[in-house]
């Protein structure tokens, strides 16, 4: 029956946890002082596996609280960054919490993704693509990109770049300019509009900026 030889208290409220049988655990402070862990204590395998599983889980929520402390992530951006160390089952208990907890919110997440500083500029197949990405399901990517104003979005964009290509020669600044705003998210239909009146705003001459 393993028992245990040193624990030993560390910094950021854990405890290194040393058996006869096996490496070091590192646990939190409040797993070591609930199941009364010290030098001598006596532990059946099975009862030690579930107290390290307890004390692993627990670790994996304070690391997803320090994680969302930074700043908002996905479901699938905070469990990557866990997986980096803690185990599938883990990761998949802390994500679980925090979603329990309401700090984890991907229709949320995606509404204020495309109604933020990111989006500017973007189409909605772009920003569908960004959402996708991040592990923004379907559902929730379709609902936030349903109030984007694609063709706002585009006008501003179009307008912006046209100034910077008005020492390019037709045709080739009006195929950059289209080609910019595909590549931008916006359809054939939205670009070639917005395309058409940046074109007619923003005059050839020289440019302020042709890169």
């Amino acid at each position: 029956m393993p028992v245990i030889v040193e624990v030993q208290v560390k910094k950021n409220g854990v405890a290194a946890v040393s058996i006869d049988s096996d490496d070091p655990v590192v646990l939190p402070l409040e797993t070591v002082v609930l199941h009364h862990l010290r030098e001598g204590v006596h532990f059946p395998p099975d009862q030690w596996s579930e107290v390290q599983s307890e004390g692993r889980k627990l670790l994996a929520i304070r690391k997803a609280l320090e994680l969302l402390s930074r700043k908002h992530r996905t479901e699938r951006e905070l469990g990557t960054a866990l997986a980096r160390s803690f185990l599938p089952d883990e990761v998949e208990h802390a994500v679980e919490r925090m979603r329990s907890l309401g700090y984890l919110d991907d229709r949320a997440w995606a509404k204020n993704y495309v109604s933020g500083p990111r989006a500017t500029g973007r189409g909605r197949a772009l920003l569908k693509h960004e959402l996708n990405q991040r592990g923004v399901a379907d559902e929730f990517a379709q609902a936030a990109i349903a109030e984007h104003d694609d063709r706002a979005a585009a006008l501003e964009a179009a307008r912006k770049r046209a100034r910077s290509l008005r020492s390019v020669e037709e045709p080739k600044r009006t195929r950059r300019l289209y080609d910019f705003l595909r590549r931008r998210g916006f359809s054939d239909s939205v670009a070639r509009e917005a395309m058409q009146a940046a074109l007619a705003d923003v005059p050839e001459g020289d440019a302020e900026d042709d890169r």
